[in-house]
């Protein structure tokens, strides 16, 4: 094989391996969510499957919800569900234009039921998810932090 060939395929694999690990720096992480006085809410595992990452609550660190082992306030599919092992996010992409932003996510608020669109964006060690319905002005962000 030529030089000129095997600098081709090279290139090929570093660009289709820097797209396909995009995703990855959130794949198999855990975080810490925070309600909105600051208090620990839960902790949530990220896994990635065909490019797009869903989250998971692996353990409910909120004195109010410890006690609780289902969801009764979820609506459709989440209502009496436990919350331990509840996939709260889904479908969460690696925006192409930058590696640590994150677009076209949905995901449903276990206090509420609420489900909504989701964004995040990922600085060190904080995430910052941004749930909105219909246009992201109108929505809530909230800050995770890696454990």
């Amino acid at each position: 094989m030529n030089a000129l060939a095997k600098s081709l395929i090279l290139t090929v694999g570093l660009v289709f391996g820097f797209n396909a690990s995009a995703a990855d720096q959130l794949n198999n992480t855990k975080w810490t969510t925070y309600n909105d006085n600051g208090q620990p809410d839960a902790v949530l595992r990220f896994s990635e499957s065909n490019g797009k990452l869903s989250a998971k609550i692996v353990e409910i660190l909120d004195p109010r919800a410890k006690g609780q082992k289902v969801c009764g306030e979820c609506k459709g599919k989440f209502k009496n569900k436990p919350f331990i092992g509840a996939t709260v996010l889904w479908d969460l992409e690696s925006d192409s234009k930058d590696a640590n932003k994150y677009i076209n996510g949905s995901g449903i608020e276990p206090e509420t039921g609420r489900t909504f669109s989701g964004k995040a964006e990922l600085t060190g060690d904080t995430l910052k998810l941004r749930g909105y319905k219909g246009i992201s002005l109108l929505g809530k962000t909230r800050i995770l932090k890696r454990r």
